[in-house]
């Protein structure tokens, strides 16, 4: 397990939200904080997933203090062969270090973050070692690529396979929007050739098409998967059509601030916000 010493001592600014925007995150937040109340030290139980998410949220939203305990918690699962747990739980780590450290690197104060740059140094050996497994499973690929991306590392051919590859079975909301993710994130680091950016380009346009043809009043049936969408639109530069699915989100929130009364659908839902 890796140990983790860092610190930060940067003063956080309140987030230049709307302020109905604002109160939404805010009641979510509580309804996260209520949830672990009662616990004590690192939270050790929460699983990869959540724990990446909950990081991402909480620093995007200058709640800094929480996001390095659920950091550290997340440093402290990582394996001595760098691995997460299995290839999905490492890519979504390993994104969401690059991630962390890139808000890091863009506030003022003093940190350390070699520990974090050692983690995911180490990560993405893990990934890159078990390269003849990428394709084996849709979902573990359409978490590598984005992971890879991250860290500054271009896959051509997998893209190339996911878009080769379309088959019906893959004509899911949810499904559509990694798979976009993922393209996209390759993409924006700018080293296609001419072609076989034309052809992601073409991919990425026809399936977002698709994917407004299935929404319906502003969001895709299940809270979770609309916030896959909504997540996707943006990076894909979407945002005006995203936008127009921002009211759907607060209205779906529950009293108790909660998305589904559910910790994973609650932080894409701030992540989303």
């Amino acid at each position: 397990m890796t140990s983790c010493k860092i610190a930060c001592n940067f003063r956080s600014e309140p987030p230049a939200f709307p302020a109905g925007i604002t109160s939404v995150a805010d009641a979510g937040f509580s309804w996260i904080a209520d949830r672990f109340s009662n616990m004590t030290g690192l939270f050790s139980d929460i699983a990869v997933k959540d724990l990446t998410n909950l990081t991402l949220a909480h620093f995007y939203w200058n709640y800094p203090q929480i996001g390095f305990l659920y950091l550290q918690t997340l440093l402290l699962k990582q394996e001595e062969n760098g691995s997460f747990g299995d290839l999905r739980e490492t890519a979504r780590a390993v994104s969401c270090l690059s991630n962390a450290y890139s808000y890091l690197e863009s506030r003022a104060g003093d940190f350390d973050n070699s520990d974090l740059l050692a983690a995911r140094s180490k990560a993405v050996h893990y990934l890159l070692e078990h390269r003849g497994r990428w394709g084996e499973n849709l979902y573990d690929t359409v978490y590598i690529l984005p992971a890879l991306a991250d860290a500054g590392i271009f896959e051509e051919e997998l893209c190339l396979d996911l878009c080769r590859n379309d088959t019906s079975n893959r004509q899911h909301p949810g499904t559509t929007a990694l798979i976009l993710s993922a393209l996209q994130k390759q993409k924006d680091l700018g080293r296609f050739n001419e072609a076989a950016d034309f052809m992601i380009f073409e991919f990425i346009s026809e399936k977002l098409k698709w994917l407004f043809s299935v929404r319906e009043n502003g969001f895709w049936k299940y809270p979770a998967t609309s916030n896959l969408i909504l997540q996707t639109l943006i990076l894909c530069n979407q945002k005006h059509i995203a936008a127009e699915s921002l009211p759907w989100l607060s209205e779906s929130q529950k009293e108790n601030g909660s998305w589904e009364n559910d910790l994973n659908t609650t932080s894409l839902s701030l992540l989303t916000l």
